[in-house]
């Protein structure tokens, strides 16, 4: 029998690898005999260029960048051929202390810089798992672009309290020959009630004063992007980055899922397999609207393969035939929370008994 590991991590709690190797460990206790294949997945936030490590031939690369309040740290990176996988949320990832308005995404754009100096003129940039909401200013500015304020100064480490106060922008010294692939699930829009700010910036400690500030900065800067990205879908993904980056380089904008489906073979992968699990920390009416256990299972049920999900805890949905949860009648919340792997693995055991 060939069964298929494709899961999303359990987010706060198991990376998608070691919910891989939990559920692997579970089945193998059942039957040994079984061929099993793991393929970790993620969306474009955290893990995800992780995921490609799995399935390509590279390297894992560093480089000390900004984190968004601009405190130097080691960021890392990997890369195979003349491309570069690129988490926004490795350099400009959310933290405890939410700050919006004296966050920045220079970061990301200093591991971007970094990488194009070694060669890697692809930039497959994962989105999503950010703490700063200014529209990819201080992504740009990292790569040469300039920010003037009212005074005709440069803002050299732009943030989100400065997106109001531009009065001229340069884009003469930017670094050049970068073809993008921005890997997001979401499709919100760069600014509006849909955008950037009022859908994701509530989330990262601003207030609804602060909401409509940022809001308004995002158009301001909009403004002055090459291309009007107002409007366009996945825009407003990672605090505004992509938009930002799509105004001035383009590229290609795509879900996370496509592009680790592609790099993976995914689809293959289901074809050659004789049960295919999935899962995520919480199944809800939102994996409904596009998730990755919801894709698996699409892809599934186009291939004719059973599929299974398993997940931390699973709300009135229907994703698949058969589902387990970790937390039901005999396991609480606090017990899963408590050993998650040591769960996984003891659910995972009921799998092929369903």
């Amino acid at each position: 029998m060939k069964i298929l590991i494709v899961p999303d991590s359990f987010k706060g709690t198991l990376t998608s690898k070691e919910v891989c190797d939990a559920i692997e460990e579970g089945l193998r206790e059942t039957d040994g005999n079984i061929e099993i294949t793991k393929l970790p997945f993620a969306d474009g936030g955290e893990g995800f260029s992780d995921c490609f490590a799995n399935f390509c031939k590279g390297e894992t690369l560093y480089a000390n960048c900004g984190d968004i309040y601009n405190r130097i740290r080691k960021c890392r990176y990997f890369a195979f051929g003349d491309t570069a996988v690129i988490e926004c949320a490795e350099a400009s990832g959310i933290q405890s202390r939410k700050d919006i308005m004296n966050a920045t995404s220079y970061g990301t754009g200093e591991l971007i810089r970094n990488a194009v100096a070694k060669g890697f003129s692809n930039i497959i940039l994962g989105l999503g798992g950010t703490g700063c909401c200014d529209g990819g200013m201080g992504t740009l500015a990292a790569l040469g672009a300039e920010f003037r304020n009212a005074d005709g100064d440069i803002t050299e480490y732009p943030k989100g309290d400065d997106l109001s106060g531009i009065y001229g922008v340069s884009f003469r010294n930017l670094v050049k020959g970068i073809n993008f692939t921005f890997a997001c699930d979401v499709e919100n829009e760069y600014c509006g009630k849909n955008g950037a700010a009022y859908v994701f910036a509530p989330q990262k400690g601003a207030s609804k004063e602060q909401v409509k500030e940022l809001d308004e900065g995002l158009k301001m800067l909009n403004a002055f992007l090459p291309v009007d990205v107002s409007r366009i879908k996945g825009a407003g993904a990672a605090g505004g980055i992509c938009g930002a980056l799509y105004s001035v380089y383009g590229g290609e904008i795509k879900s996370g899922f496509s592009v680790l489906a592609e790099y993976s073979g995914l689809e293959e992968k289901i074809r050659a397999a004789d049960l295919v699990i999935t899962g995520e920390g919480k199944t809800d009416k939102q994996t409904l609207m596009g998730k990755l256990p919801c894709r698996i299972s699409g892809l599934c049920r186009e291939n004719a393969v059973p599929c299974v999900l398993i997940s931390g805890s699973i709300e009135n949905v229907q994703v698949c035939e058969k589902q387990l949860s970790l937390v039901d009648e005999n396991t609480s919340l606090e017990e899963a929370l408590a050993n998650p792997y040591k769960t996984l693995v003891n659910k995972s055991k009921k799998i092929l008994l369903l």
